[in-house]
């Protein structure tokens, strides 16, 4: 049996508000990891931390991500939450109800920011059991088991901190590509510096598409 056919795909939810190459860059590092054997771009349906906040509509955010992850071996888009239709939708019972509809667990995909929060998630500790936990480094994050310790029994935080992922991740933020849509060009150019074109595609489509316009305005 190939091993790798044994790995958990990697539940990898956020609003994706637009996606960019970070966040490519982050599922590919997952793959390159060998802790996953697939990437799911799970776009979130009804976040409960951004009650209220203005988002691009859920089917262009689908959308852009297919854009971005076009040829990309091992990544693919899921609409469960919009399936599922929770509102608020917790990541807990997302993984749960993806449990009873494939049959297995997947493993979590987080950034280090949101480990050291992770105890403060709905059902928390229910989740960290539920499933593996893949954490990727951000900047400004450092993450060892004393800052685990303090939140989660012994167990909980070795397996918590067995799985942060080894390197280095390019880092971008959603928010700022959104404040930077209509006038500035700078995020664009740190875009092509990756290398990855489909991430200019996606940044083209949503001004064509005016996503972020009213917002970038208002700031202004």
């Amino acid at each position: 049996m190939d091993r790798r056919n044994t790995l958990p795909v990697a539940f990898f939810g956020g609003t994706f508000d637009p996606p960019h190459a970070g966040h490519l860059g982050v599922a590919r590092g997952a793959l390159a990891s060998g802790r996953c054997r697939a990437v799911a771009w799970v776009p979130a349906y009804a976040p409960p931390h951004k009650t209220g906040q203005r988002r691009a509509p859920f089917a262009e955010r689908v959308r852009m991500i297919g854009m971005l992850i076009d040829g990309e071996a091992g990544m693919y888009v899921s609409r469960i939450e919009e399936e599922l239709a929770l509102s608020p939708s917790y990541t807990v019972e997302v993984l749960e109800a993806w449990r009873r509809r494939y049959g297995e667990s997947p493993a979590l995909l987080i950034g280090a920011d949101s480990l050291l929060e992770l105890h403060t998630w709905f059902r928390a500790a229910e989740l960290a059991e539920l499933c593996e936990v893949l954490t990727y480094p951000r900047r400004g994050c450092a993450i060892d088991g004393a800052a685990l310790a303090a939140h989660w029994a012994p167990e909980t935080a070795r397996k918590l901190l067995a799985g942060v992922l080894p390197g280095e991740f390019f880092e971008i933020s959603s928010t700022d590509l959104r404040k930077s849509m209509v006038k500035s060009a700078s995020r664009c150019d740190i875009i092509e510096e990756t290398g990855v074109s489909r991430a200019s595609a996606v940044m083209t489509y949503a001004r064509k598409r005016r996503l972020y316009r009213d917002e970038t305005e208002e700031m202004r």
